[in-house]
C-alpha cells in the first residue's frame, strides 16, 4: 500500500486501529507509524503540500498509536470475551 499520499497513513491507521490480535498489533501499529513519520517528512520537504488539519491529524495519530500500545500491553492477555455474554472465556 502506498504510504505517500493521505489515504495510505490513514488506511494504515484504521486497520491498526481494529487489529484484535496482539500479536499482529505490534506490526500494524509499526507500518502506521512509518507511514506517519513518510508523510510528515513529505510535508516538511514540501510546506505547501497538505493541510494544517492533516498535519494535526498526524500527530493526532501518532499519539492514538502510542496509547493504543499502551492499553494492549497493560492488560493481561488471558483468555477473551465472548460476544453474548461480555464475560472472559478462560482456557
Amino acid at each position: 500500500m502506498a504510504t505517500n499520499d493521505t489515504k495510505g497513513w490513514s488506511e494504515l491507521l484504521d486497520v491498526a486501529l481494529f487489529e484484535a490480535d496482539r500479536v499482529n498489533l505490534q506490526r500494524r501499529v509499526e507500518h502506521a507509524t512509518d507511514a506517519i513519520h513518510t508523510r510528515m517528512k513529505e510535508l516538511l520537504q514540501d510546506e505547501s503540500a497538505g493541510s494544517i488539519a492533516e498535519r494535526v491529524a498526524l500527530r493526532n495519530a501518532l499519539t492514538t498509536l502510542a496509547d493504543l500500545q499502551k492499553i494492549a500491553y497493560a492488560r493481561k492477555p488471558s483468555g477473551s470475551v465472548s460476544r453474548g455474554s461480555g464475560q472472559a472465556i478462560t482456557g
